[in-house]
């Protein structure tokens, strides 16, 4: 079932958080503990209500039943209100869902089908459903900030900077090692950063120049402050160049307030990528006089 009809979206983690709270709130109180359901407000939107008062309704209708009704209802077989309910929760169940998911990714795939099987061998205890989808969800978020996208940048015949071993394209400039990482230079990325630095330089000793494309750096921490300044000093010792380009504003702030970009020969700084690649296409006449300017002071 869509989570939207009418135009009016159904937000199904409000329902969940206002169920919580209203056990809590109950427990705190010293009133009888809350029991609500999550296929009541499928059930609501299944046959168009709108507004909040369509629950207040229902409510109103279970009380009244309980109070008025239960000698009748009784003798309705317990098969008609389950018919209701999976009435309403039918449209949830999505088996081609599941084959698009793979086409997707099939690490979310495996997510949710262990999710799906442990719901159904630990029923009516659905929380050990809800715990394995949690726990492996987490796992694979965790996984992918360790080992964020990094590239060696290339220049595409259409204009933009890509993947160059993918690619197969040419380097941006001799003795230069160009790259880019697609996260946000903290605790769990900056050791990735370092690394691929590191372990370049160490297979390509003939490096002069260093690029990082940071446009996709929107945040940095102290951890991602003191990795930065480590290989920028570690730069500037074997006398290579540090270009940045496209440096965002909340990461140059910090960047500035911890003193790691004070200016240097060593350190250059592109508000484009457009200003990033002129400057690089020059580096082949510039190198000596700016290696010379830089021994000097």
């Amino acid at each position: 079932m869509d989570n939207q009809r009418g135009g009016r979206r159904w937000d199904q983690n409000q329902d969940l958080i206002g169920q919580g709270l209203a056990k809590i709130a109950s427990g705190l109180s010293g009133s009888f503990p809350t029991s609500s359901s999550f296929s009541r407000s499928a059930l609501n939107l299944y046959v168009g209500a709108r507004t909040g008062w369509a629950t207040l309704v229902s409510v109103a209708i279970v009380v009244l039943a309980l109070l008025l009704f239960t000698p009748v209802l009784r003798y309705v077989p317990q098969a008609v209100l389950a018919a209701i309910i999976v009435a309403a929760t039918v449209g949830l169940l999505k088996p081609r869902e599941f084959a698009r998911l793979w086409r997707i990714s099939r690490v979310e795939t495996a997510t949710s089908a262990v999710t799906f099987a442990i719901t159904l061998l630990t029923a009516p205890r659905l929380y050990w459903g809800v715990i394995a989808g949690l726990v492996m969800g987490l796992s694979h978020f965790l996984y992918q900030r360790l080992h964020p996208r990094i590239i060696e940048a290339g220049l595409h015949p259409d204009g933009s900077l890509r993947d160059r071993h993918l690619w197969q394209l040419p380097p941006l400039a001799p003795r230069l090692y160009a790259l880019r990482m697609d996260a946000g230079l903290d605790f769990a990325t900056a050791n990735a950063l370092e690394r691929a630095i590191v372990e370049h330089l160490a297979a390509h000793p003939d490096v002069q120049h260093v690029c990082l494309f940071a446009q996709p750096i929107n945040r940095i921490d102290a951890t991602g402050v003191e990795v930065f300044m480590q290989l920028e000093a570690s730069l500037q010792v074997r006398g290579i160049i540090l270009h940045i380009s496209g440096i965002k504003l909340p990461v140059e702030t910090v960047l500035r307030k911890a003193g790691a970009l004070t200016e240097s020969p060593l350190l250059c700084l592109y508000r484009t990528d457009a200003d990033t690649l002129a400057a690089l296409g020059k580096l082949g006449q510039a190198w000596p006089a700016v290696r010379a300017a830089a021994q000097a002071g």
